[in-house]
């Protein structure tokens, strides 16, 4: 794995783990399913071993219901179906099933990609061709969630609560040359930087307060979108160094470093 990409990888799978219901949530929406926020997730073993012996780890693999879904995030597209096809028969035993002595069958987890860092949602999905040797043809699609496509109340509006803190990496290209900028493009982007970044803690502080989420839920969003924005936005040193402080991070840091404002809201 790109060490550069790391960060996002960890941060996903954090969150889809500690987040059961928003997962099942997202699980409905993009595979089109309806299931019951309170139906219990089995994580399963990540671990696949193609023919070559090689070890390949998918990011997220687990059953609701009897039914078993694979979940990828990544950066960018990057021959990603190919993976898919790898990681689809990597762990062919889960779903192998004899029939009869000249006769199997074979059950394909039903997969996903999120793309992290891609903005045009009008790209949902993902195809590829399969040539069988006898020459039929097969088209395989996986849905694809470009998750900046989407704004905080886009993602609100669709079930998909559970990349809102990834919406920090939407000002990621921007902020790359930020040093080089001249002082009126450094004060437009900070200012377009301060919207972002209150308009995503503030969606997520109105789904606590409605009770949409729980406080389990909202402090781990909280806590990845600090350490996503912390690893991000480092280029910003002058920034830093002006001791200038977002409206969003004192409200973070204030709910992050005192557990109890959280407790006296805590769902009944």
């Amino acid at each position: 794995m790109d060490e550069n990409n790391a960060i996002y990888d960890k941060s996903f799978k954090r969150m889809i783990r500690t987040c059961p219901r928003l997962l099942i949530k997202f699980v409905n929406h993009v595979f089109g399913k309806k299931f019951p926020l309170n139906s219990k997730i089995e994580f399963n073993d990540t671990k696949g071993v193609p023919n070559n012996g090689s070890v390949l780890d998918m990011d997220i693999y687990f059953t609701i219901c009897g039914e078993t879904f694979h979940i990828e995030a990544q950066a960018y597209n990057s021959d990603m179906m190919i993976r898919l096809i790898e990681y689809a028969f990597s762990n062919v035993y889960d779903k192998y099933q004899n029939i009869d002595r000249d006769h199997a069958r074979y059950t394909m987890a039903k997969q996903a990609v999120v793309f992290l860092k891609d903005k045009d949602r009008t790209r949902d999905k993902l195809y590829i061709t399969l040539v069988l040797p006898d020459d039929r043809e097969v088209e395989y699609c996986v849905p694809a969630v470009r998750a900046l496509g989407y704004h905080p109340k886009d993602l609100v509006e669709n079930d998909m609560e559970i990349l809102l803190p990834f919406q920090i990496i939407r000002l990621h290209r921007r902020a790359k040359d930020y040093n080089m900028r001249k002082d009126q493009t450094k004060k437009r982007f900070l200012n377009e930087f301060t919207e972002m970044c209150n308009d995503i803690v503030s969606t997520m502080s109105k789904l606590h307060e409605g009770k949409n989420i729980t406080t389990e839920e909202y402090k781990t969003m909280l806590e990845i979108t600090k350490t996503l924005e912390e690893y991000v936005y480092t280029i910003l040193t002058t920034y830093q160094k002006k001791g200038l402080i977002l409206c969003y991070r004192k409200k973070l840091c204030s709910i992050l470093t005192k557990p109890e404002k959280l407790a006296k809201k805590k769902e009944e």
